[in-house]
């Protein structure tokens, strides 16, 4: 049989001056300052820190100290056997970062200078028993100087983007912005190897590549179409399809290749009435392994063997889906790379990822223009999880070079990207990159480079992956590119006057701005959390005089919160309603006051879109809504709904909240109107009570009951509160949604007046266990509900189905305990409650 092997011990390190070539014989031999690598793959900074010599500092985004690191080239070494008598050999690697010479056995066999692309290299006759792989990476810089540039770029292309690289590893090109936009102080430039290294080697006859295309026709049967490469003759190709251990379909393929030929063949085979794969929220995500077997003289010398799905994708306007039947409104989020201190994969911060999606009922995640290409393993789980992906091609902000050396560059990646992505079940869609066509238009520049996203790109996947959607850019359609109208939407109204925007088509990022979470925020920044002295800046004058945070000021914050965010971002603008909440008088209320203000404009927004509008002639409702940020790259003050240390504030569970599949919502307009909105799996039938709840006097005012049908992905009024006339200000909005068996399906709580007009009493809040679930009442309104964590002295890793809501009395409220905590304290608390109420938590079940 065929090996494939990933050299993941036996590596070493070592830093040189810079150089264009390298005794590579000497350098093999050579014994001294070389640092052990502990597993592979590492890049420099990682393997620096795992031998001390650079602190936990970097990982937080103070990079300044490290700087250093990319004014040097770097060497990795391997020492590895090889036993196997084969014909041929290769080593391929995953991810280099990114300009890098390949040695093996003294002998340059390969040059390396795009960091989105994985490069394989032929080495047949050149592997030994005993063999030394070296890597001479080169500092970015040096290549950054030589790019040619074009006058006419200046002012709108970024000159980082003459390499292949991230553009956030490069320094900031406007000063004086605080962190990098990423996060980094002032900027961090990773170097090395980000991918697993293999050494492969074959006999006579082997799989080279296998694209799978697999569809679902009109009758609902299976179609898996094939495109086979490999070498080698006298090769019988056979397929076999299993469910779980189960054998259930298997025939030829093609055979009778010539001796030595490489070839190529096409191929399919249908699946009668398959098992579905389903998104997240609609099914069970189904999954079939797919084997692909090349024999010779009956035996088998090579495999090529994937997990499939069958799913059927409609369309019938752009960004509209129907996915086996089901109308599937996309909810999701942007998601950056999952740390910016390495472009390694990191499994645990992934899982701990993917688990926060779920919980928050997102069923896409949009895999961000401007990030890093994830492993297989990222997309193995979004198959299991039935995670949708929007994928983007990897473009960014704004213009790029339009030379035929960029534009061949990307037309690789991009193949590469397809080829390997295409069977999966997860995959929903292509775009062409993020911003890419509106940076150029916000700047006022020529979009030099459009057609690599709007030619390159779709001519690859028609090549390719013929029948799959591809979206030009993100945002991408209209008069312009962010018009709300058609296409997508990315809603930068809070810093430019957009029409149309009140019922977009398609809302791919969301921004608002807000602290992380208090023990984040502790971590992140430098001196007190809440300084005393007001010469530090001018927020604590501005904060007596009552004037914090006016529009334009920069002093929105304490000063050293602001220094963990990108100013020229613009941070400032874009956070939630913060006038409508009370003055902070404390760390705690300023985190509150902005996590809170964020989390209303997801739910105004969130809501306002998902019901729609009435109007004759509008968008009925739009079709998808990602939060942007998902998560934080570095630890940063910005705009994420996850912070960098994965833990959730306000912003997150407005999400949860936001995209829970039946959703009760008050609109509030010339009369107050409550709606049902149904994006789940199913038709919802029962009765909705909804009431008038008066704070001050702690009782309801008014109620009516309606009963209801409302169809799968449909959306409807259910009552007009205008049939009350008037009542006071000071009452709280509740609806509750029983269905036809009794179950409580939804329930929601809203307010008339801003929070700053309202007066909030003591309550009786009871707390008590049930296995892993905590169980709530009050005999008052209860605004925001906060449930912390503590495990010893660690407050991080905690994670509830829901947390930071409003408790009415009556209402028993569950909330299941999630993360990755199995013992600890809980201390839960309504935000205007003086009491707080500690309980002792085991998780059951272990």
């Amino acid at each position: 049989m065929n090996t494939d092997r990933v050299l993941s011990d036996g590596w070493e390190l070592k830093r040189i001056d810079p150089r264009e070539k390298i005794d590579a014989a000497a350098f093999g031999q050579e014994k001294e300052d070389w640092i052990q690598v502990k597993s592979m793959p590492a890049q420099v900074h990682d393997i620096l820190y795992d031998n001390g010599f650079l602190d936990e500092e970097y990982r937080l985004g103070w990079c300044e100290n490290v700087l250093w690191v990319g004014e040097y080239d770097w060497l990795y070494r391997c020492y590895f056997r090889c036993e196997d008598e084969a014909s041929g050999a290769g080593l391929l690697f995953e991810g280099l970062d990114t300009y890098a010479d390949i040695y093996l056995n003294g002998k340059l066999v390969g040059e390396h200078d795009n960091f989105y692309l994985p490069q394989e290299v032929k080495v047949s006759g050149s592997l030994q028993k005993e063999n030394i792989l070296l890597i001479h990476f080169h500092r970015v810089s040096d290549f950054l100087e030589r790019e040619k540039w074009n006058p006419e770029w200046d002012g709108a292309v970024q000159k980082c983007k003459v390499i292949r690289k991230p553009i956030h590893d490069f320094p900031p090109e406007v000063p004086d912005g605080g962190s990098n936009y990423q996060g980094a102080i002032p900027y961090f430039s990773p170097i090395g190897v980000y991918g697993k290294v293999h050494v492969k080697t074959w006999g006579e006859v082997r799989i080279e590549e296998v694209l799978a295309k697999v569809t679902v026709d009109e009758a609902n049967d299976g179609k898996v179409r094939l495109i086979i490469k490999g070498e080698g003759g006298n090769t019988a190709l056979s397929y076999k399809l299993y469910a779980g251990r189960e054998l259930v379909q298997e025939g030829a393929l093609e055979e009778g290749q010539e001796p030595g030929a490489e070839w190529s063949i096409e191929s399919s085979f249908t699946v009668a009435q398959p098992s579905l794969w389903y998104p997240r929220g609609f099914g069970k995500p189904f999954r079939y392994r797919l084997e692909i077997i090349a024999a010779q003289r009956g035996n088998i010398v090579d495999k090529w063997e994937r997990q499939i799905g069958f799913k059927k994708v409609e369309m019938p306007s752009p960004l509209e889906f129907i996915i086996n039947g089901k109308r599937v409104r996309l909810w999701g989020g942007s998601m950056d790379p999952l740390q910016g201190y390495t472009h390694c994969y990191c499994r645990d911060r992934a899982m701990r990822l993917f688990d926060m999606a779920e919980n928050a009922n997102m069923n896409t995640l949009r895999i961000w223009g401007e990030g890093i290409p994830q492993p297989d393993e990222f997309y193995e789980e979004a198959d299991r999880r039935g995670i949708l992906i929007w994928q983007e091609f990897f473009l960014g902000h704004g213009a790029y070079p339009d030379t035929e050396r960029i534009a061949d560059e990307c037309r690789k990646e991009a193949a590469a990207l397809v080829k390997r992505l295409m069977h999966r079940p997860s995959l929903l869609m292509w775009c062409g990159g993020n911003e890419t066509i509106m940076g150029a238009e916000f700047a006022g520049k020529e979009p030099f480079g459009k057609d690599i996203p709007l030619k390159v790109f779709p001519q690859v996947v028609e090549e390719l992956d013929p029948g799959r959607y591809y979206h030009p850019n993100s945002p991408w359609g209209g008069e312009w590119a962010n018009d709300p109208r058609t296409g997508d939407y990315h809603t930068y109204d809070c810093v430019w006057q957009y029409p149309y925007q009140d019922y977009p088509q398609f809302i791919s990022e969301h921004i608002r701005t807000a602290p992380p979470v208090m023990h984040s925020l502790k971590k992140i920044i430098k001196g007190s959390i809440w300084p005393e002295d007001e010469k530090v800046s001018g927020w604590e004058a501005a904060a007596k005089q009552g004037l914090l945070s006016t529009y334009e000021s920069p002093d929105c914050m304490p000063e050293n919160w602001l220094q963990r965010s990108h100013r020229n971002a613009n941070g400032q603008r874009k956070s939630g309603p913060y006038w409508e909440f009370y003055e902070p008088q404390g760390p705690e209320d300023m985190i509150y006051r902005f996590g809170a203000a964020y989390g209303q404009e997801i739910r105004r927004y969130g809501e306002q879109i998902r019901r729609g509008s009435r109007q004759p002639g509008e968008s009925r409702r739009s079709k998808g809504y990602f939060s942007c940020k998902l998560l934080d790259t570095w630890p940063k003050v910005y705009c994420a709904s996850i912070d960098f240390f994965q833990e959730g504030y306000i912003p997150y569970y407005s999400l949860v909240r936001l995209f829970q599949p039946v959703l009760l919502s008050f609109e509030k307009g010339e009369s107050i109107r409550l709606w049902l909105v149904n994006d789940s799996d199913r038709d919802v039938e029962g009765t909705v009570t909804v009431s008038i709840y008066h704070l001050g006097e702690e009782r309801n005012l008014r109620e009516n009951q309606v009963d209801i049908r409302i169809g799968q992905g449909g959306s409807d009024m259910v009552f007009d509160l205008a049939e009350y006339r008037f009542f006071p200000k000071d009452c709280l909005l509740y609806a509750k949604f029983v269905e036809k068996n009794g179950d409580v399906c939804c329930s929601g709580v809203d307010y008339v007046d801003i929070e700053r007009h309202l007066r909030y009493k003591e309550a009786n809040l009871d707390v008590r266990l049930d296995g892993n679930y905590l169980v709530l009442k009050t005999d008052a309104f209860i605004r925001c509900v906060e449930i912390k964590g503590q495990s010893g002295e660690d407050e991080f890793g905690w994670l509830f189905s829901d947390n930071y809501f409003d408790l009415m009395p009556g209402e028993e409220k569950r909330v299941k305990i999630l993360g990755n905590k199995d013992s600890g304290q809980l201390r839960i608390k309504g935000h205007y409650l003086q009491d707080e109420k500690v309980l002792s938590f085991t998780r059951k079940g272990l």
